[in-house]
């Protein structure tokens, strides 16, 4: 294990009068300076992890104005590595926030030539918000579920974009090796304070994580207060910093409803305290419905309408999603995993294909209102919620599952960019009331061993799953052979990537020059409904990962071979039942019925406001343990 490496102060560094000079009015500041100074000197790479909050912020600031003070002094500076999540689901105001510190940082450097270089990791195409929620693939991460949010879209995403800085800057292994720096600091939290001390993070010294890199935490021992001295001495220009922080106090008073920021912080952070079932986060995602309400978007928007009303839609989305947790009409009654009797859960699970068509016509919605709002006011879109990867990729999902007529969701897109556009209801909160579960179904396992019956209408829509035999065919020019899978079956070998992709500009092209076409000729219900993804495929614009064209053939056969009994789309609950009881009535054996106590549907409490009727948008061409934590994990993955 490294030892560790201590950083004293240095009378003699040529930046030490400068550091004199802070330290008269910011004594911790000045320490940290020549921490950082100390370890520059070694030339270790520094890679700092920032947020957009007041404390990474201040450990930026540090960092860069202990760089222009050894360039000033012609002392090298190592290189410099600024790492931040873009989760794509952020609070509008903090996203703005982000990258308008990200732009300064950057002409910072470029101004006084410094070696820095930003990162910003988004989470996968498959765990985003749009693919993940609307796609069909699972819930939303309520209360009483699993908050995997915050692991695929936080952890997960700034994990993957550190593990490949590292690979980078530990190439040469004769070189210094790089430090990692945050701006954690003890008083956050107890919870935080317990992690620190047990991880052995030191401000001054060189700590070593369980993945064997080294870190330092210059801010570790600062108050609340300590942070918003140095960010209000740095606004007056007694520290040169690559920020005024003007944008960053503002969003600390407005966030909490206070003419203060630190007063603001101090309501944020108490706010937090006391939401048990969220994740902490004091201005989090505006998808977010761990919470009862988003009150820090909503106190900006009452505070200031002007400065942040264009934040009503998203907020109006979320309280949608949230206050119908516990709407079971909105749910899919038909499980997706069949056991090995062949026999398919009854019982609400994920969303149904009518709430699904719904979210997305309400996500473009709030993204056509804000292209306009945007275009109106001068001035580039606040927010983008999905582009055409993300709608390709929920047409993508929808098709493979047999949840929607073969590119059902871009009939919504040219529908909503048309004008039709539809905004979500106003609801009151559902009361809770258990999970309404009835049973098993059977199915069997026929689309296994499915043979060809003599209909030519029937035979089209056996379970080919996603093989093109006409592909094949011509492989000599299209380029996709026969690939055998671990089950012994054949599969048309497509085009495979790390991880499930849409290509951007394919998908682009697709829906604005041959969407039209394609919906005509197969939207319909004769069609087989994975003739979405099928074509995708053939044209390369969607891409499984290496391992997954298996899963996804099995997957397309299940529903060529369901769509056949009538059972893709929208199965209704009491067509199940009778199926169910005429299963039993023909000895057939599945478990008793078990009929819950039904919850009030949300209809009851609807109150639509009058819709603005806009023309289309352009809107992707600008520039921008309960009983209910069980429900997700109910639906397999296909694409990961």
């Amino acid at each position: 294990m490294t030892q560790p490496a201590t950083f004293q102060a240095h009378s003699t560094s040529p930046i030490e009068a400068r550091i004199a000079a802070i330290e008269e009015f910011h004594p911790l500041a000045a320490a940290a300076m020549r921490v950082i100074d100390g370890l520059m000197d070694t030339g270790s790479p520094t890679v700092m992890g920032w947020s957009s909050g007041k404390d990474s912020s201040v450990l930026v600031s540090l960092v860069l104005t202990v760089s222009v003070e050894r360039t000033k002094a012609g002392l090298p500076v190592p290189q410099m590595l600024v790492v931040h999540t873009d989760t794509g689901v952020e609070s509008p105001a903090v996203r703005l926030l982000a990258d308008g510190e990200l732009a300064k940082m950057s002409d910072f450097a470029s101004r006084h030539g410094l070696p820095l270089e930003i990162r910003v990791g988004k989470p996968s195409l498959y765990t985003s918000w749009p693919v993940r929620v609307i796609g069909g693939r699972a819930l939303p991460s309520f209360p009483t579920g699993s908050a995997d949010c915050s692991k695929d879209w936080k952890v997960d995403t700034g994990n993957r974009l550190m593990d490949e800085v590292f690979a980078e800057l530990r190439k040469d292994k004769t070189a210094a090796q790089p430090v990692v720096m945050t701006g954690v600091r003890l008083d956050e939290s107890a919870t935080r304070e317990a992690n620190i001390r047990a991880r052995g993070e030191s401000a001054s010294e060189i700590w070593t994580n369980a993945k064997g890199r080294l870190g330092l935490s210059p801010i570790i021992h600062w108050s609340a207060d300590d942070v918003f001295e140095f960010l209000g001495y740095a606004s007056a220009g007694l520290i040169e910093s690559y920020s005024d922080f003007s944008e960053t106090l503002q969003f600390y008073r407005d966030a909490g409803g206070s003419s203060c920021a630190v007063v603001g912080d101090m309501r944020m952070t108490e706010a937090a305290s006391k939401q048990s079932s969220g994740c902490g986060a004091r201005s989090g995602c505006w998808s977010c419905v761990r919470v009862k309400s988003d009150r820090s978007a909503e106190q900006m928007i009452e505070s200031d309408p002007e400065r942040y009303g264009f934040m009503r839609p998203l907020n109006r989305l979320r309280n949608f999603i949230a206050n119908t947790q516990y709407d079971w009409d909105s749910r899919n009654y038909l499980g997706r995993t069949i056991d090995a009797d062949g026999n398919v859960a009854v019982g609400a699970d994920v969303y149904s294909p009518t709430m699904l068509d719904r979210l997305l016509r309400y996500t473009l919605t709030a993204q056509v209102r804000e292209q306009a709002a945007a275009r109106q006011a001068g001035v580039a879109p606040r927010f983008t919620i999905m582009g055409f990867r993300e709608l390709v990729a929920i047409d993508a999902q929808w098709s493979i599952y047999g949840i929607h007529k073969p590119f059902h969701a871009l009939k919504i897109f040219f529908e909503v960019m048309d004008g039709n556009l539809s905004d979500p209801p106003i609801t009151g909160p559902l009361p809770r009331t258990p999970v309404p579960k009835y049973g098993k179904i059977h199915v069997g396992r026929a689309w296994e061993d499915d043979r060809r019956t003599g209909d030519p209408k029937r035979d089209r829509m056996l379970s080919s799953g996603i093989r093109s035999h006409a592909h094949e065919m011509f492989h000599e020019s299209c380029g996709f052979e026969t690939k055998q899978l671990t089950s012994g079956e054949f599969t048309t070998a497509w085009g495979t990537e790390d991880a499930f992709d849409v290509d951007e500009d394919g998908a682009a092209d697709f829906v604005m020059l041959m969407a039209d076409e394609y919906i005509s000729r197969y939207h319909n219900d004769e069609t087989d409904r994975t003739q979405a993804m099928s074509t995708y495929l053939s044209m390369g614009i969607v891409s499984p990962a290496h391992a997954s064209i298996g899963r996804w053939h099995a997957i397309a056969q299940r529903t060529q071979w369901m769509q056949r009994q009538g059972l893709v789309g929208e199965v209704q609950r009491e067509r199940l039942l009778e199926m169910m009881e005429q299963q039993r009535g023909e000895g057939v054996s599945t478990p008793e019925l078990v009929q819950p106590p039904m919850a009030p549907s949300q209809a009851a409490l609807f109150d639509d406001d009058a819709l603005v009727h806009l023309g289309g948008v352009d809107m992707f061409m600008e520039d921008g343990v309960e009983e209910e934590e069980d429900e997700e994990e109910r639906a397999p993955a296909p694409m990961g």
